[in-house]
């Protein structure tokens, strides 16, 4: 994965959960859609993030992040 896509891919879920947190406030959605948005989207972030930080500029693969 190329690290401009994990980082797209990173921005596009972090800025729905915010989103999911202004309509929660505004009364929009019920607070239990916010919390599944939150619950399902912070695993996918971190993911992001660690494919990002560890992919390389110049490659497309996935990177060996560990166990």
């Amino acid at each position: 994965m190329k690290k401009k896509t994990a980082f797209r891919l990173m921005v596009v879920v972090a800025v729905v959960s915010g989103l999911a947190l202004v309509l929660a406030r505004a009364g929009t959605i019920p607070e239990w859609l916010y919390l599944a948005v939150l619950v399902a989207g912070f695993p996918l972030f971190v993911v992001f993030l660690g494919l990002w930080w560890m992919a390389r500029e110049g490659d497309a693969d996935i990177p060996f992040m560990g166990y």
